[in-house]
Formats: C-alpha cells, structure tokens, sequence
C-alpha cells in the first residue's frame, strides 16, 4: 500500500469537505463579520513580550490565483473554489513550552490577495511529522501547505502551526502533549491576528479548526480550549473533523 498516496488522498477530501462547509456558513451569512467584546478590545494591546507576539516574518509564496491553481491541480487538488491569489509568510512567534517557560516557534500565516479587511480565519493543524523540516512553514512542497494556500484562495486567513520543537522553534517537540498544543496553536492564532492588522486586515473571532492525523486529536483539543475561553478574542465556529480512519 502506498501511505504517501493515501495521506494525501485523506488529506484532500478532508481540505475540500471544509472549504464546503466554510462556503455554506457564508451563504447563510454566518460569516459575517463579529464585533469585539471589551475583553478582545485589551488583548488587541499587544506587547513585544507577549505571548503570541510576532518575532519575525520571512515571504514564502507570491501567486496570482491562477498560478495559486495551476500548483494545486498539479498536486491533484481541485481548483473550483480558486478566487485569489495568495501571499504567505513564514511567522516565528512568542509561546511557552511544556514547562510553561518562554519560548517560539513558528507558522505559516496565508492572506488572500484582496481588498477585504475583516477575514474568516481557518487554523490548519497538521499531522505527524518525524523531521522538523517537513512543515508548512519550511517544506515549499509540503500537502499542509498546499492546503494552506487552498483555503487563502478562497478569501480566508490561515493560521497552520508547525507545533513546538518543529519548523524554525528551537528544543524538541512534545507529540501528542495537549497543553503545549493548545498554547502552540492558540499563540499562532494570535500571532496570526497581529501580523494581518500590520498587513491591513482583521480576522474574525469565530476560528474554522481542522486538521489530518496528528492534527485530528489536535483540532478538539484546540477547539475545547477556544470555547473554555482560554483566549478573550477568539471562539470556534466549528471544529470539522477528518474520518476517523485519517486519525
């Protein structure tokens, strides 16, 4: 049997069943901008040290939406729901570690190429990789960050973390540790938030999770804390999960 061939199969019907589900939320206009609560409006005060705060930002794609299509078609992905081009970047970002020490990691942060300001926000959590080097953030020819470009050419923010320990953060990475998943995820939201108010847009508080394998677990892990309201700002929408076999 060929793994490689049937986690990007999993992984394609998984993307494409969300960006369903994402357009019908928006056909019935659920996705519809929210206002800020007083809470959201403090924790818009971001300081450099905080958690979340953005530490750098590296250019890793540029494309039209036609070139956004002609990558995804070659990768067998279907490109009906194309609408832009998209711009990503590589974003390191300040988190804590397992022992709640500081520390960063990194993600990779996708904008749609249009004259939106306030944007749906999709948190794409990925799954299992053994080498650091294989995430979104890094790998150019990585499924998550294909997928991350699918869900930025429909008109929504990405926020796709590598975890702690993978991509560009430093130590080793804590698999499966629900706590250091969370706060990895949830800081990258965060940081995502802050990177697209530089860029001139706003992401909306209700966050559409999903994720593959390792990210399956991941996604209602993450989805319970949004709800417990581990961050003022941010609430999940729904959290949309792969087959039970993709897990």
């Amino acid at each position: 049997m060929n793994i490689s061939r049937l986690r990007r199969s999993t992984v394609k019907s998984g993307v494409l069943t969300l960006v369903c589900v994402v357009a019908a939320l928006a056909a019935t206009g659920c996705g519809a901008p929210q206002s800020s609560s007083p809470s959201a409006a403090l924790a818009d005060q971001q300081q450099p040290s905080a958690r979340g705060a953005v530490v750098s930002s590296t250019p890793v794609v540029d494309l039209n939406a036609k070139e956004v299509a002609d990558r995804l078609a070659k990768t067998g992905i279907d490109t009906a729901q194309i609408r832009y081009g998209v711009r990503a970047h590589r974003i390191v970002y300040r988190t804590v570690d397992i022992t709640g020490r500081p520390t960063t990691a990194s993600e990779l942060v996708a904008m749609p190429k249009n004259d939106e300001r306030d944007l749906q926000v999709v948190s794409w959590l990925h799954g299992t990789e053994v080498y650091r080097g294989e995430v979104a953030s890094v790998n150019d020819e990585s499924t998550d960050r294909a997928t991350a470009l699918l869900f930025a050419s429909t008109g929504r923010a990405v926020s796709a973390p590598d975890y702690l320990g993978l991509g560009k953060g430093p130590g080793f990475h804590p698999y499966g540790n629900p706590e250091a998943t969370v706060s990895a995820s949830v800081d990258a939201l965060r940081a995502a938030r802050a990177f697209a108010r530089r860029d001139g847009h706003d992401l909306d508080q209700r966050v559409l999770i999903s994720g593959f394998s390792q990210g399956g677990p991941a996604t209602m892990m993450v989805g319970r804390a949004l709800q417990q309201n581990i961050d003022p700002y941010f609430r999940p929408a729904l959290s949309p999960r792969l087959p039970a076999r993709s897990i």
